[in-house]
This record gives C-alpha cells, structure tokens and sequence, in this order.
C-alpha cells in the first residue's frame, strides 16, 4: 500500500529538482557573461545596458524552473496530490525543466562571447542578444512539457 508520504516525497523531489537544477545553470551562466561583460565595461562604460541584458538572459531559466516547482507545491498544498503516478509525474515534471535548465550554462559562455563581439564592434548588439538567448529555447520546452505532465496528471 502507498502511503501519502511517499507520494509528497515524490512531488517534494520533483519541485527541488525543477528548481534546483536551473539556478546551478543560470548561476553559472550569470556569472561567465558578467566575467565578460566586465571587461567590456573596463573599456567601454556606456555598454552597460548591453552587458546587463547579457547577463540577464540566463536568468531565464530558474524563473520557469520556479514556477514549475510553486505549481507543485501548490498542487501539494491544496491536497490535489494524492496517487503515487501524481507523485512519480512531479518528478518527471522536474526531470524535464531541471534539466533543460541547465542549459543556461551555456547562454552565459555565449553572453560572454557576444560581449567580447561587442567591445570590438558595438554594431553587433542586437545579434549577441539574439545568440545569448537562442539556448533558452530548450529551457522554453522543457518548460512547456513539465506543465504538460502536470496538467495531464492533474497536479495543477
């Protein structure tokens, strides 16, 4: 028989994962754009806005992977997590977004190329913003299936 706590264990992972799994990637990712972002700025200061909008945009990742996680503990908090297959869905619900996550790490190696690009022609802005945000498009998706198994779990 399966108890309930097996089950709040199974979302409770799930929801750490989908979490957890995007800040070590957009940590890592905000981080090498600022690396290089702040040597841009040691040469041209009024890049400022360019270089911020760089390190920003691996941020995207752990905001999703928030919402993900909050819609789980939601659906805990509201009792609406019950059956052992709610519990095993939030955890494939933070597979999906955890991992994807990640590859805001990558964004930032991009933002960190893209400010470089910049320091040396300031005309390349609008194409290092348009690389450095390309990688989120596997966070976007796996954004997009972890509410997918959610709802057809009827977690959320």
């Amino acid at each position: 028989m399966v108890d309930i706590s097996d089950t709040m264990l199974l979302a409770s992972i799930g929801a750490g994962l989908a979490v957890g799994l995007p800040a070590i990637g957009s940590g890592i990712g905000v981080s090498l754009a600022g690396v290089g972002g702040a040597g841009v700025l040691a040469e041209k200061p009024k890049e400022f806005s360019t270089v911020i909008i760089l390190q920003a945009l691996p941020q995207t990742a752990v905001v999703f992977g928030f919402v993900i996680g909050l819609m789980i503990v939601l659906g805990m908090l509201s009792g609406k997590i019950t059956e052992l297959d709610q519990g095993a869905a939030c955890v494939g619900a933070g597979v999906a977004m955890g991992i994807s996550g990640l590859t805001a790490a990558w964004m930032g190696m991009v933002g960190a190329a893209s400010a470089g690009a910049i320091a040396r022609n300031p005309r390349t802005k609008s194409y290092g913003i348009i690389l450095t945000a390309m990688p989120d498009l596997s966070v976007l998706l796996g954004f997009v299936v972890a509410i997918m198994i959610l709802i057809a779990n009827n977690v959320f």
